[in-house]
């Protein structure tokens, strides 16, 4: 059987395979706040559930699908890259789609905007930019805003501003002080102490 049909076939099962196998908080949280629905297609801005409903997708997968999902071009440039059969995440070797996306993007870049740092997540961004911030200044305290979300890896969860997140997962970073959002004095005293 090939996947699309398995997907198919065992599509009503979805909440009670991730309950079992992944994770069984977010299914709750999904069916307390009646988002367990079973997404059958996706097009643009909507998702569409088994029972024809399109549903706007505000999220958009935390900003990944910001042209939309399903984008024609986007899927046109998969297939092609798939169908070409040029290797993919090659450990130990230099990607020349990376390379060539990276010199796209300098170019558009102001100033000395010369260099690229991918990652797989906005939680890998934040850790990229903590140890880059400690480099580049030789500094080790982090100044970050309460009720921020930064993502829930050790060193985002040291600056992130939600203590739901972070309380079973202390000690985290140290030097890591919060202030409030739009606090001009608290932020002048946390940068000078």
């Amino acid at each position: 059987m090939d996947i699309i049909s398995l997907i198919k076939q065992r599509l009503t099962e979805t909440y009670d395979l991730h309950r079992r196998y992944v994770n069984p908080q977010f299914v709750r949280v999904l069916e307390v706040i009646g988002f367990n629905r079973n997404y059958t297609s996706a097009k643009g801005a909507y998702l569409i559930d088994e029972e024809g409903r399109e549903v706007l997708d505000f999220l958009a997968g935390f900003g990944v699908f910001n042209i939309g999902r399903n984008h024609p071009l986007v899927a046109q440039v998969l297939r092609s890259m798939l169908e070409s059969g040029m290797p993919s995440l090659v450990q130990m070797d230099v990607g020349a789609v990376s390379g060539l996306l990276a010199e796209a993007l300098a170019g558009l870049a102001p100033g000395n905007l010369d260099a690229v740092f991918f990652t797989n997540s906005g939680a890998e961004g934040v850790e990229g930019a903590l140890k880059f911030a400690r480099q580049a200044t030789g500094k080790s305290k982090v100044v970050y805003c309460k009720r921020a979300f930064h993502g829930l890896t050790l060193g985002a969860l040291s600056v992130n501003g939600n203590e739901e997140f972070r309380g079973r997962n202390e000690p985290l970073l140290p030097g890591c002080i919060p202030v409030p959002f739009n606090d001009l004095e608290a932020l002048a005293s946390a940068l000078s102490g």
